[in-house]
């Protein structure tokens, strides 16, 4: 999953793609860190999806107008809206089939 570049919106990236799966999170996080690579696993089998990780602490703005207060979250968006968000502990494999559940239906 790329890192979100500091010329990269996610305001326009949800409005333009079908599926969105933004992942917050931080460098001391070790949850983020493997939430991150199992998110990059299932994302090459599913490039449908656009994917980025949003590091909290180089886009605090991001987060805080997203109404993220802790790390790891991920959040799913399908045609410009929000289907999903999770944080904390939570299960990834639920937050995934119920993914593909939504990527089904369009």
């Amino acid at each position: 999953m790329r890192n979100l570049e500091t010329d990269e919106n996610p305001d326009q990236m949800v409005a333009t793609n079908k599926a969105v799966i933004l992942q917050f999170g931080t460098a001391a996080c070790a949850p983020c860190a493997a939430i991150r690579l199992k998110l990059d696993r299932w994302g090459r089998e599913h490039p449908e999806v656009l994917m980025r990780y949003i590091s909290v602490e180089d886009h605090p703005m991001i987060a805080a107008q997203r109404g993220i207060l802790s790390a790891p979250t991920v959040c799913l968006y399908i045609l410009g809206k929000k289907a999903l968000q999770e944080s904390g502990y939570f299960s990834l494999d639920e937050f995934l089939d119920r993914t593909e559940k939504y990527l089904s239906f369009i």
